[in-house]
């Protein structure tokens, strides 16, 4: 694996997040991102660095679209495509690497979110966030509290008609991740979300109340929203 040991000034720039920024906030992992990004660069051959910047970039560009925040768009049109480009870079230095494909995949995911899907499939970016998805699946589903099973079901199920969506792999995956993780400490409640979503989408409402209720047990607001709106 090509990597080198971070230098000590790295280490304390990803310590260097203001004490006034709330953990986990949009300005703290905005500075969170500068400083994984600043590592990146200082270290271009450092595989761990590189895909952590675009986790980094990932996070902050996730939680901005997830809360809202003014300018989100842009947050996550910027913050997603300098995602893609530190979580390819990590691909090209190790292929076999599990965090490179799957951070790619979620940083094309944020930055369809600033541009939209049909935009980011104009690019050409279908292809290369189909193989970072089935990459990190095959490589290791598990990963990330089974992030990849989620991730890949969720880019069968956004895809336009057109584009080759495929509600019924994405019905397996999250059923898939389900039946692993719903006993689990801390299960992601997107699982349950999104397979009620879909199952709303398609007509099956008994189904999607249920999935939809547990998700907002859980505490996702998205799944309260829509459970309010099914009929």
């Amino acid at each position: 694996m090509k990597t080198i040991l971070l230098p000590a000034f790295a280490l304390a720039l990803i310590m260097a997040v203001p004490a006034a920024f709330a953990a986990g906030s949009v300005p703290a992992l905005k500075a969170d991102a500068e400083a994984a990004v600043k590592v990146a660069a200082s270290a271009p051959s450092d595989y761990i660095a590189n895909w952590k910047a675009a986790k980094a970039l990932r996070e902050w560009g996730d939680k901005a679209v997830k809360q809202e925040v003014q300018g989100y768009k842009d947050i996550a049109k910027s913050a997603g495509k300098d995602g893609m480009k530190y979580g390819e870079l990590a691909t090209k230095l190790v292929p076999n690497g599990i965090e490179g494909w799957y951070y790619y995949g979620l940083c094309v995911g944020t930055y369809s979110d600033g541009v939209s899907i049909v935009t980011a499939l104009t690019e050409g970016l279908k292809g290369k966030t189909q193989k970072g998805f089935e990459t990190a699946y095959a490589t290791d589903k598990t990963y990330d509290n089974g992030g990849p099973i989620i991730a890949l079901g969720r880019f069968w199920q956004v895809l336009p008609g057109i584009a080759g969506r495929d509600n019924k792999k994405a019905d397996q995956l999250f059923t898939e991740y389900i039946s692993l993780y719903a006993s689990s400490k801390d299960p992601n409640s997107d699982a349950w979300y999104y397979r009620g979503m879909l199952y709303k989408d398609t007509g099956k409402a008994a189904e999607a109340r249920i999935d939809l209720q547990k998700a907002a047990a859980m505490g996702n607001a998205k799944a309260a929203k829509l459970l309010s709106e099914l009929k």
